[in-house]
Parts: structure tokens; sequence; C-alpha cells
């Protein structure tokens, strides 16, 4: 899938001009794909390279180790570890604003652990014992807020983008108890035969083909600290549309792509849930229902909306 390659510097410590030029590929970027490539970002690549390695210790931990820490399901957002298998994400895309046509049988072939932010005391991080896994608490909450400073930053460029005054998303999405996520995907060796019976999924990201629904295209990263940024549905309802969520899976990778048979290698993923703060509506904002005409979503808080999509997932 063509989908561009965005050099962040060039918002945060750019010219007027380059500031201007990023924001209008940002935008086009989102509203073509659903996603955009982003570089510069600030994010050291040692940064990422720790975090994979974190989490290839957290996900060999021994199954007592993990079960400690589980979550429970149900409707309370995701904090700690949870099994392969345990949530749905097919039962997500098809309830959800994307409406997919994803099988119901499909399940995630992943094992993950959330967390939250150490602020929010509302519903905390379940963590290893640190004599377990000691320094990962650390490190996970450091990683935490570089994700969060990133994340404020790709909502203030959108704000430009969409000339709304500043604090239109951001406000939204900053307050002491942030109710954004981070999480550490671990897709275990899987037989190429489960896949080719549709019942797991594993290897690399592919973005639905807007041009073609329920068709799907690989992205292809250019290094390991590349980040993939795409619209939640969040962002779908506060733009009232004029955004429209991305639909994603990891798939088989490229070079086991037209096997039968054999096992794909385990991989790994990192990924930031920016989430509106609990108590703001997710419904469209002003600026986007008097653009569109008329208000496409109803006014819901985000921790409603929340929970309603959570009790779809387990």
């Amino acid at each position: 899938m063509t989908s561009p390659s965005l050099d962040f510097s060039h918002f945060n410590r750019g010219t007027p001009a380059e500031r201007q030029v990023f924001v209008t590929q940002l935008l086009d970027g989102l509203m073509q794909h659903g996603f955009v490539r982003l570089i510069g970002h600030g994010i050291p690549t040692t940064t990422v390279a720790e975090l994979f390695e974190w989490s290839r210790k957290f996900f060999q931990m021994p199954a007592d180790d993990k079960l400690a820490i589980a979550h429970p399901g149900g409707s309370e957002p995701q904090r700690g570890w949870s099994a392969v298998g345990r949530e749905s994400s097919s039962a997500l895309y098809r309830k959800g604003l994307l409406k997919s046509q994803i099988t119901e049988e499909l399940k995630d072939a992943r094992e993950h652990f959330d967390q939250g932010s150490k602020t929010d005391h509302q519903f905390p991080t379940r963590w290893p014992q640190e004599h377990t896994l000691p320094g990962f608490k650390k490190s996970m909450e450091e990683a935490f807020e570089q994700f969060e400073k990133v994340t404020i930053q790709i909502m203030e460029a959108l704000e430009v983008a969409f000339g709304i005054p500043p604090g239109g998303f951001v406000n939204s999405i900053t307050n002491e108890s942030n109710a954004s996520e981070m999480r550490l995907n671990h897709y275990p060796a899987i037989d190429v035969e489960e896949i080719m019976r549709g019942k797991d999924s594993v290897g690399g990201l592919e973005f639905e083909d807007r041009r073609q629904r329920d068709t799907f295209q690989r992205v292809e990263c250019s290094n390991s600290s590349e980040m993939v940024v795409n619209v939640s549905e969040t962002l779908q309802r506060w733009t009232n549309g004029t955004l429209r969520a991305g639909l994603h899976r990891v798939n088989v990778p490229p070079n086991h792509e037209g096997k039968e048979s054999g096992m794909l290698p385990e991989r790994y993923s990192i990924a930031y849930f920016c989430k509106a703060n609990r108590s703001a509506s997710v419904g469209p904002l002003k600026h986007f229902a008097a653009t569109v005409g008329q208000q496409k979503y109803e006014q819901i808080s985000a921790i409603e909306y929340h929970l309603q999509r959570l009790q779809s997932a387990y």
C-alpha cells in the first residue's frame, strides 16, 4: 500500500512553511489511508529496542507469574496480562463504527500486556512483582510518558491542519487521570494451516484498502523505529466522520506468503492508544458538526463509550 512516510521534526522544529506542508500531508494521509508513517518523532531507536527487549522478557515469564496479573475481562479498561485468544478484535470491528464483515470465528493469536498512566488511580496497572522482573515497571512508565508527549504533538498538528482553535483536541486527552493505554503484543509461533483455515492471524501489519472493502494491503516500514499512526474511532466521532478509522490486522509475513504448511516465527509489536479523558464527550465537535451539516454520532462520555466497546471484546 502506498502510504506517506512523514518527518515529524518538520512540525516540531521546522520553519512555518515546513510546518504547513507537514500538517497538510498528515491530514491528506489520514483521510486517504486511515494511517500514516512517522519518522523524526523524537523517540530514540535505543528506547524502541529496549521496549522490545522488555516485551520478550515479560512474555517469557512463567505462566503463574503472568496469571497473577491477568486481566479479568469484562468492561473495565484492560490492565495486566491477557492470554492468547482472550480478546476478540473481530467482535470489536463488527460491532464498532467500522462495521467490518470479518468472520466471528476469527480469533486473536496473541497475548498482550496492557498498562495505563501512572496517574490513573481509578484503574491501576497490574504490574509483576519487582523481584520477578526488576526494572520493568520503571522503564514502561518512562516509555508511556514519551509516547504521551508525541501523541499530544500529533493532536496539536491536527488542530493546525483542521484550522480549529488550539486545545480543540488536546484539551480532551490531557488531564491528571490520563485514560490512554500502552500495549505490548506477542504473537507466538503458529502453524500456517491455522491461518489458512481462517482461525488466527500473525505476521505483517496490513490496513484495509479503502478502494476495495474487506481487502487488505501490507504496510512496509523502513526501519524498526518508524511509527504507524492510525485514526481511532474516537477521532472519527470527534471529526463527525471527516476522518474515518483505519481497519488493520496482523497477517502472514512476506517471506511466508504462498506457503500452506510450516510454522510462522513469533512476533512482537508495541501500541499506544490515545484515549479521551473519561469525562469528555466523544460526540462530534462543534466545528465538524457545523461543517458536515448534521451530527452523525450521539454525545456520550468517553468512559461510557469505552465500556460499551470492551464488553464486545471479551
